[in-house]
């Protein structure tokens, strides 16, 4: 357990470094451009080659190949992974080229399908510079997918650290594109250029840390049969993978109804709230997912079951105190964040308004109310890809993804973009529900872990205390979430919780 341990440290300092630059690049963005028409149709060209790095890249592929890639170390050492990696990469990279290829022809209709609001529809300006904005970033998908397949080698070599920290590079040369277009006119082409860019750059740097572990192209006339096995097993994952992007589209169309501007709201809210998540939950998700392909290759149940405990308990621990923040401060934290550190480091008033800022909070606070359920799907969704099993977690995304249409349906009437965050977090909580009713060969040892639990939920009352009484007497939000960390860990210690003993 040692090892997941400092493969779970690696990872989540990669991620947090990565995390810390995204958050910059957001405020970047915020500052720059605000929340208007404009960064809503940014977003939806960035999000449409990021629609397909779920497919490709993050989700599917990664649950599907990751496992075989074990076994091939395992079974024929490097030798054999090399071969396998090199025919996924060639075969990847072909599917994404010919799809971006084919939405940079039908850009203009593609974006048709995200912003069906009138209000865009309307303003032929706004729609010409979404498919000059789509014709720029496709490209992205190509570089992401040959970037994840030579991540997935390194996480499973438990090189973690450089696969995340380098999306850093990403965000900085975004972050140069904000500060390009800020004395630009504003334009926000050179945020799309900035976006390639950054993929280049991680690219590389990916690249070479893998040759640097062992990893030299090798070619064969004949085809890797575990490659052909690698796709029939993504089939049924890209369905589940599929749920979860129509929940997105759909999310997106309902949204372009609303005023301009949700879109953008949705965007931000979303952000600060995948922090915690990126950095903690998803962190562990892939970490687990490795040692757990790990553990089945070596048929070790116990050690599997073991995993998905302390994965739970980590969970519970660090993401309730989380998501208390994030509701309890969700306010001051979007102030914080886009209006004061404009007026702190550039001397200027944000292009981020009051409204904005208001509207952002309402919608990150009901994205972090379903914080944990995102995280438990997360974890266990990849219990069942380490086991090769991809047709369950499509069944329940599919009644979760039902439940996210006529929630969002229903809440958006009252509630407007916050209603469609808030189905999201609802979606969350039936989709994890139904993962845990389906796993099989486990169950949580509450137990031997009540103790531990009764005292983390103590520590977070207290944290939850003082966190108000911060806010009642005034004191600025850094001060507060410095103090509220600072009361947690110490209550944590007083009763004996050592987080590094106990994951161990």
């Amino acid at each position: 357990m040692t090892n997941f341990i400092f493969s779970f440290i690696r990872s989540g300092a990669g991620v947090l470094i990565s995390r810390v630059f995204g958050l910059i690049r957001d405020v970047a963005i915020g500052v720059v451009f605000g929340a208007t028409a404009v960064t809503d149709v940014f977003f939806v060209a960035l999000a449409i080659p990021n629609l397909f790095r779920e497919f490709f890249v993050e989700g599917a592929m990664s649950s599907a190949f990751m496992p075989f890639l074990a076994e091939k170390y395992k079974n024929g050492g490097k030798t054999a992974q090399n071969l396998y990696l090199t025919q996924i990469v060639i075969m990847q990279t072909f599917f994404v080229t010919v799809i971006s290829i084919i939405i940079m022809v039908f850009a203009d209709y593609v974006l048709r399908i995200f912003l069906r609001g009138k209000d865009y529809l309307s303003d032929t300006a706004l729609m010409s510079m979404g498919a000059d904005l789509i014709h720029i970033m496709m490209p992205f998908l190509i570089l992401i997918c040959i970037i994840g397949m030579f991540s997935g080698f390194l996480n499973i070599n438990r090189s973690y650290f450089i696969s995340y920290a380098s999306s850093a590079l990403f965000n900085i040369c975004m972050i140069l594109g904000a500060w390009a277009a800020y004395h630009n006119s504003k334009d926000i082409t050179y945020l799309a250029y900035g976006v390639i860019a950054g993929c280049v750059l991680q690219l590389v740097i990916v690249y070479l840390v893998a040759v640097y572990y062992g990893y030299k192209p090798k070619f064969s006339k004949t085809f890797d049969e575990d490659v052909k096995k690698t796709y029939f097993l993504l089939v049924p994952s890209l369905a589940g993978v599929s749920i979860s992007q129509l929940n997105f589209v759909i999310g997106r169309i309902l949204t372009s109804y609303l005023a301009q501007g949700s879109i953008s709201w949705l965007f931000y809210a979303s952000r600060l709230f995948q922090f915690p998540l990126g950095v903690f939950s998803v962190t562990l998700g892939v970490v687990s997912l490795t040692e757990l392909s790990k553990a089945r290759a070596d048929n070790d149940i116990v050690r599997r079951n073991q995993i998905i405990n302390k994965a739970f308990l980590s969970l519970f621990i660090i993401i309730i105190p989380a998501t208390i923040g994030l509701i309890g401060l969700s306010t001051e934290l979007i102030r914080f964040v886009f209006q004061d550190l404009s007026s702190f480091f550039l001397h200027r008033t944000s292009a981020f308004s009051n409204e904005s800022v208001i509207k952002t909070s309402i919608a990150l606070k009901m994205y972090a109310s379903g914080l944990i359920f995102f995280s438990l799907a997360n974890l266990l969704t990849r219990v069942f890809h380490s086991e090769k099993n991809t047709k369950t977690p499509v069944k329940c995304a599919f009644f979760a993804f039902l439940a996210n249409v006529m929630l969002s349906l229903i809440l958006m009437q009252f509630l407007a973009h916050a209603g469609i965050a808030l189905a999201g977090a609802l979606s969350a909580v039936v989709n994890s529900l139904l993962l845990l009713y389906h796993i099989k060969d486990f169950k949580f040892d509450l137990k031997n872990n009540a103790q531990i639990l009764v005292k983390v939920l103590f520590a977070n009352i207290l944290m939850c205390i003082v966190l108000v009484l911060c806010q009642y007497a005034g004191i600025y939000v850094l001060i507060n979430i410095l103090l509220c960390i600072i009361v947690y860990f110490m209550v944590l210690k007083i009763m004996k919780i050592n987080i590094l003993r106990l994951l161990r």
